[in-house]
């Protein structure tokens, strides 16, 4: 059976989507939350951390997506920038139809089981034209067990999610043997090879249990009945409120750190012009200084003055 976990889960990450709201009944079958997003800066890498209590396992859905905030070369926007609120509001719904759908299979399915718009799917094509045709991330993902030498190396590409079925068996790297849940928790770590293009990760999962009943599709009816989502109403607002905040607030800083970043590489280059500048001006000037020397004791001698 499989039981949908939040995200706060994970110990170290920087979260841009808070949980939404958690479905309670006399014992806590479902905990639904949004999927979680990191930015994986241009050549550099972010882990996570999962814990799976003892004898159960998890699934993974992890997603590449652009980041709109990177340096952008033209003056003028591209066109899937504009279009980018939408495009990862379609992918997010994909992600949750993936993650949330009571289905009689426990393995997630490895494709979205919808198709984009056309609005979102010229989106999408605007980007993979801007990257030059290329489908490559550029990003890696990587499990591993600290407990263990077990770990799986994957590459990503634009748009396409990975799905990892049974976590504990895809990171083993005996198929025969048994690994124990590791107390610190199972790492994904995510590596962004592209030198000037931060990368946007996108991470769900969902828990499976052995234990009858506990998320099970036949057991709907133990939901309660007077727990109605229009309560949460108000707060999901102000949720969405502070999320559309923080992530202006997380866009202006990006923006900044490399709009000094870039300020300090073009004052390191004017300081080195200046340098090789000054050097060549003294070159100049014992050079002149030789040639006048000279000159003069020429002058003298032919006038006979010497």
């Amino acid at each position: 059976t499989m039981v949908r976990t939040a995200m706060p889960r994970f110990l170290t990450s920087m979260v841009l989507t808070p949980l939404a709201g958690m479905l309670l009944t006399g014992s806590v079958n479902f905990a639904d939350g949004y999927p979680m997003i990191m930015e994986i800066a241009e050549s550099s890498e972010r882990c996570l951390r999962l814990n799976i209590p003892e004898d159960d396992d998890a699934h993974m859905v992890f997603l590449s997506i652009p980041s709109p905030t990177f340096e952008q070369e033209e003056a003028e926007t591209p066109p899937w920038i504009t279009k980018y609120s939408g495009m990862e509001t379609y992918f997010f719904g994909q992600m949750l139809e993936i993650t949330t759908k009571k289905r009689k299979k426990i393995a997630l399915p490895r494709k979205f089981p919808g198709s984009p718009s056309e609005e979102i799917k010229a989106a999408m094509d605007s980007f993979i034209e801007y990257f030059e045709g290329e489908e490559k991330a550029g990003l890696q993902v990587k499990l591993s067990n600290p407990k263990s030498s077990s770990t799986r190396t994957m590459e990503t590409f634009w748009f396409t999610p990975i799905v990892i079925n049974h976590l504990r068996k895809a990171v083993r790297a005996n198929a025969d043997e048994r690994e124990s849940s590791p107390l610190e928790g199972y790492s994904a770590c995510f590596v962004n090879t592209n030198p000037d293009f931060p990368v946007r990760m996108v991470v769900d999962s969902v828990m499976t249990s052995e234990e009858f009943g506990v998320g099970d599709d036949d057991n709907v009816s133990s939901e309660d009945a007077s727990f109605d989502g229009a309560h949460l109403t108000p707060l999901a607002e102000q949720l969405a409120e502070s999320l559309s905040a923080a992530q202006s607030v997380i866009r202006e800083m990006n923006y900044m750190e490399r709009r000094e970043s870039r300020m300090r590489l073009t004052a390191d280059s004017i300081n080195a012009r200046v340098r090789y500048f000054s050097y060549i001006s003294v070159g100049v000037l014992l050079v002149v200084t030789y040639v006048q020397v000279t000159y003069l004791k020429r002058y003298f001698r032919k006038k006979k003055l010497l």
